[in-house]
């Protein structure tokens, strides 16, 4: 099929697919795409390409060569030829990563074979969203992110907390953060967890949250566990109003000032860590996340 446009939707058999040498990029693409447990096309360009045609050229050889797997979003206004394209592990990028790299097969994220939960994938893409806007903006920057746990990383071996409730009935709770990241910046290290709100929720949903975080911080567990005192949690929601109402449950919760919050329209990799788009609790006034040496 050389020349021929390949299928987007299905692989061709292997005799006809176009020769293709693996490089150092791809090889770091699966990783990502490893790492992340699933990324957009979008995203990957965002990661690794300055060209939109170079990468769909390269995702295209990667998933005909079964390195990458490929799922399609629904855009009923679009059509299925708009839908956007997710990609994940395939079976080949998993040989790769213990070859090349020395991932051990517990590291490895496979999707199941029954496949994703859209609403479980649309809350894991926004988290990617916010990862990838923390990355590049570190890129940007010249700083470094020193690490960054999701959430299967906590429920591997999660810290517990009790919650009292109203009628005095005691609960173990689990600490499961949609994120955990640390940066390197010139003030020293800044560590964060994060929420991503969607809206599909009662707001009063995110109550037992905050008073997790709030039972977490008190009882000495986070700071033995990361080795420090300072903590952030940043919370990323959908609009001005539901940001708001988040901002009153927080505090009603008993939050103080380690909740920051921001909308993911405000939020872009020039924007994240270094523009002014994080309201406190103390009030509407907008911060960055790491404020300029003065």
């Amino acid at each position: 099929m050389s020349g021929q446009r390949l299928p987007r939707h299905r692989r061709v058999q292997p005799e006809v697919r176009p020769p293709m040498k693996l490089t150092e990029r791809d090889v770091e693409i699966i990783s990502a795409v490893n790492d992340y447990r699933a990324l957009l096309g979008s995203q990957l360009e965002a990661l690794f390409f300055t060209s939109r045609s170079t990468c769909q050229y390269r995702l295209s050889r990667l998933f005909q060569h079964e390195f990458l797997e490929r799922h399609f979003l629904t855009v009923v206004s679009g059509g299925p030829g708009s839908s956007p394209t997710v990609y994940t592990l395939g079976k080949r990028g998993a040989q790769v990563l213990i070859d090349t790299l020395g991932y051990e097969q517990s590291a490895l994220r496979l999707p199941k074979k029954a496949g994703f939960a859209w609403g479980f994938l649309e809350h894991l893409l926004k988290i990617n969203d916010v990862r990838l806007a923390v990355t590049l903006a570190c890129r940007a920057n010249g700083w470094e992110l020193e690490t960054w746990w999701d959430e299967p990383i906590f429920r591997s071996n999660p810290d517990h907390v009790t919650l009292t409730d109203k009628r005095g009935t005691s609960r173990q709770k689990p600490v499961l953060p949609d994120g955990y990241f640390c940066l390197t910046v010139p003030h020293g290290k800044a560590r964060f967890f994060l929420e991503v709100d969607r809206g599909t929720e009662l707001h009063s949903a995110f109550k037992p949250q905050v008073q997790v975080y709030e039972a977490y911080t008190a009882s000495g567990q986070y700071q033995a566990r990361y080795q420090a005192k300072s903590l952030r949690v940043l919370i990323v929601t959908t609009t001005p109003r539901r940001l708001t109402n988040l901002k009153a449950v927080t505090k009603k919760a008993g939050g103080d000032r380690k909740y920051w919050f921001t909308t993911f329209a405000q939020l872009t990799p020039e924007t994240v860590l270094t523009t002014p788009i994080w309201q406190s609790l103390e009030g509407n006034t907008l911060y960055p996340l790491i404020a300029p040496i003065a």
